[in-house]
């Protein structure tokens, strides 16, 4: 898990540093088709904008919450607190990354969406993953893993496809939000299990001497 989050954080230090000289390969030419669809396809993309007023990053966080409450509830404390934190630096790296890189979003003048401000990384995203990872390794219960997981990527790969058809974001924008939840999600995973297996360490000695 540790190697996999290092990939991912040196995957994304990379494509921001392609985003902020405007390298990203490929951006153009599949911004510039997908809006093109859009513009062509008005039933798709009402659909479409639906799909982006309800998975707006709030909804997203405050539905996440739900998640957290649940597992605080059912003695998964350090996996719901290893959650809160991922999903608070998600809500506050967002729209500083967005501040700092700058970056104009493809298709605003189109009319698609109502999106504003800086376009890396996406936001809807960004929110997205972050929830679907902690809920699949941190949150949901051993044996609704599969149908959570199931769940969870249908919702990710519709919000990932959404955001690009409407032109509210460049696909290297979208890259950008799975990899940055990747390194938060990875990382308090990390992280959490880590302290579990120091505190049952600790807690064994105790243990075996009233044993």
């Amino acid at each position: 898990m540790s190697r996999l989050v290092l990939l991912c954080a040196a995957a994304f230090a990379a494509l921001t540093v392609l985003v902020t000289v405007g390298a990203a390969p490929g951006d153009a030419a599949v911004s510039a088709a997908a809006v093109q669809a859009a513009r062509t396809s008005p039933a798709t993309t009402r659909a479409a904008q639906v799909v982006e007023a309800v998975t707006q990053p709030g909804w997203v966080y405050l539905a996440g919450s739900l998640g957290l409450l649940l597992a605080f509830r059912g003695g998964r404390r350090r996996q719901a607190v290893a959650a809160l934190a991922a999903g608070a630096v998600a809500a506050v790296a967002s729209p500083l990354l967005k501040a700092l890189t700058d970056r104009a979003r493809p298709a605003l003048e189109a009319g698609l969406t109502s999106a504003g401000g800086g376009s890396f990384p996406s936001g809807h995203v960004l929110a997205s993953a972050t929830v679907v990872l902690c809920l699949v390794l941190l949150l949901a219960p051993p044996t609704r893993w599969g149908v959570v997981a199931v769940l969870g990527a249908v919702e990710l790969v519709v919000v990932s496809v959404d955001r690009v058809w409407l032109g509210a974001h460049w696909p290297s924008d979208v890259l950008g939000g799975w990899l940055l939840a990747a390194v938060l999600v990875g990382t308090a995973t990390v992280l959490s299990q880590r302290h579990g297996h120091r505190r049952g360490a600790a807690l064994r000695p105790r243990r075996e001497g009233h044993g």
